[in-house]
């Protein structure tokens, strides 16, 4: 009887294991058709010929790596502020505003930088016309998932109301 359990327990650990993974394969496939939708949109809107897009491309992933790993930084040093916010006091409250301010500026830095890299290899017309682009698949994107079925969505707040932290 003994065996038997601990063979059930084994049995539910390896298919709880398995789950997981499938979770984070699914994770993964979810974000690659993003953002290969997004590829194809941003292209579509810019009207980029082939040698435009095989240039673009590496120079906006680039860009976007550097502002997510920005964003990454920031948000574990808020992470940890939030961590401790109970031994913290109004000075640190203080610098840790002025470090978020800093981060923003930062951003706006490596667009600056980037939208003159293609800017120079587009012309300035697409780099105006990028934004634009980047604005409407993001609000597409989001009516697409508003409007997904209920058993594709990701559980959230209740349907009219606004998730505060």
């Amino acid at each position: 009887m003994k065996h038997l359990l601990i063979v059930c327990l084994i049995m539910s650990s390896f298919t709880f294991l398995a789950q997981e993974k499938t979770k984070k394969e699914e994770r993964k496939q979810r974000t690659e058709r993003i953002e290969q939708a997004k590829v194809a949109f941003i292209s579509k809107k810019l009207e980029l010929s082939t040698e435009q897009a095989e240039a673009f491309w590496p120079i906006y992933n680039e860009m976007q790596e550097k502002i997510k790993a920005h964003r990454k930084s920031m948000k574990a040093d808020l992470k940890a502020l939030k961590a401790d916010s109970l031994n913290q006091d109004d000075q640190t409250y203080q610098n840790a505003l002025s470090e978020t301010h800093n981060g923003a500026v930062k951003s706006l830095e490596i667009k600056k930088e980037y939208s003159q890299k293609i800017g120079e290899l587009l012309g300035y017309k697409k780099v105006f016309d990028l934004g634009d682009a980047e604005i409407a698949f993001k609000k597409q994107l989001m009516n697409r998932m508003k409007n997904a079925p209920a058993s594709n969505r990701k559980p959230g707040p209740a349907k009219g109301t606004q998730k505060f932290k």
